[in-house]
């Protein structure tokens, strides 16, 4: 049953002492099809979380691994090959009993595991807060959608976010869209890119060392002009 998703200042702060990294994420969706068949959670503020986190992933070529998925095993076998390479598992969706009895091992191979406070769903909100304390007495991590999203583009390689397949897969985050439907000589307006979306995508260029300005976003919209701006 959904509830509304507690707020930042309800849960306990987070006690790990270790750095979200793009390049050593994984972010690991658990039980999405019992998700997917729940009444309202189309429109829900965990559906929503779920995808911008799941968008930002694919946006920074961060592995997903789907562990509950059709087969259980190779999720969990996945996860294993991942976890030498990328230590830090990121978990996200429906809390299960199972999920709570393989933390702990999994917390023997890797102490850099954390949880998405706002894209989790426990039987209710009391027990989605308490919960959220247990972990954190335990040592294991967690911020909202938002801190991981930022943490995310912050830390993620400068060479991928400016080459063409991070840009591409950017846009494609920003306009909810896969990649290779983007017409690269189409107007990105025309697919609903707005002037927040503008700001926050040129904000992450800048960062990042790209000479570009709102004005040339404006003036060269389709990701053939942006191209030619970004990689000048």
């Amino acid at each position: 049953m959904l509830y509304l998703m507690p707020k930042k200042i309800q849960l306990v702060p987070s006690q790990a002492k270790w750095q979200l990294a793009s390049n050593e994420s994984v972010l690991v969706l658990v039980g999405l099809q019992n998700l997917r068949m729940m009444v309202g959670i189309q429109d829900s503020d965990l559906m929503t979380h779920l995808i911008q986190i799941s968008n930002k992933a694919k946006a920074l070529d961060i592995p997903i691994v789907d562990l509950y998925g059709d087969d259980v095993l190779q999720g969990m076998q996945q996860l294993g090959e991942y976890a030498s390479t990328h230590p830090q598992l990121i978990f996200a969706g429906q809390i299960t009993p199972m999920l709570k009895q393989i933390l702990p091992h999994l917390y023997s191979v890797t102490e850099q595991l954390c949880v998405v406070d706002d894209a989790i769903l426990l039987a209710n909100q009391e027990q989605h807060i308490q919960w959220i304390e247990n972990i954190s007495q335990q040592g294991l991590h967690h911020l909202t959608s938002y801190s991981l999203n930022r943490l995310w583009s912050l830390s993620a390689p400068l060479t991928y976010i400016l080459s063409h397949k991070g840009i591409l897969l950017t846009i494609a985050e920003q306009l909810d869209m896969d990649a290779l439907d983007i017409d690269p000589h189409e107007d990105l307006r025309h697919y609903g890119l707005d002037s927040v979306s503008m700001v926050s995508l040129v904000g992450l260029w800048r960062a990042n060392g790209a000479n570009i300005r709102y004005e040339d976003l404006q003036s060269k919209p389709t990701l053939h002009g942006l191209l030619q701006i970004l990689t000048d």
